[in-house]
């Protein structure tokens, strides 16, 4: 599996977590779950059932409604607001979610949003939210965070 590729896995992954978390605790992430918000944006997106699929299989998008899929889930979850911009406080955690635990590397998840925040994304919201994902796994990898295995 190519690291995009893991990446895109563990942001799903990380934001499902995030949005469980935030909304209700207790609730057990699954594929389910994943499926139900992917379905959820595909109407909003103009996505099609393959596009789900290739999200639900953890394939790099393809196509433009692919990546306004995962635009549209992370700001179902609020990783990224109305105007396409990352939220740092939801963004921190995400990449807490996603990191191992670190003691020595605390700081690591607000620097890497910090840099990812500060990035010149498109104008295009679905391609932004494409850029914030190679963003996070360039930054974790330069922090020096192994990424957790879910």
């Amino acid at each position: 599996m190519s690291h995009l590729v893991h990446l895109t896995v563990l942001l799903l992954v990380g934001i499902l977590c995030l949005g469980a978390t935030s909304a209700k605790p207790h609730e057990e992430i699954n594929r389910d779950h994943a499926a139900e918000l992917a379905n959820e944006c595909k109407a909003e997106t103009g996505a099609t059932d393959e596009d789900v699929e290739q999200l639900m299989s953890h394939d790099l998008p393809e196509r433009h409604e692919a990546k306004c899929l995962r635009a549209c889930v992370m700001k179902k979850l609020q990783i990224m607001d109305e105007s396409g911009k990352l939220n740092k406080e939801h963004a921190i955690e995400l990449v807490k979610v996603m990191s191992k635990h670190d003691a020595e590397k605390e700081d690591a998840p607000a620097e890497v949003v910090a840099k990812c925040e500060a990035i010149e994304t498109p104008e295009d919201q679905c391609d932004a939210a494409f850029a914030y994902e190679e963003c996070i796994y360039e930054q974790m990898k330069e922090h020096g965070l192994e990424l957790e295995e879910h």
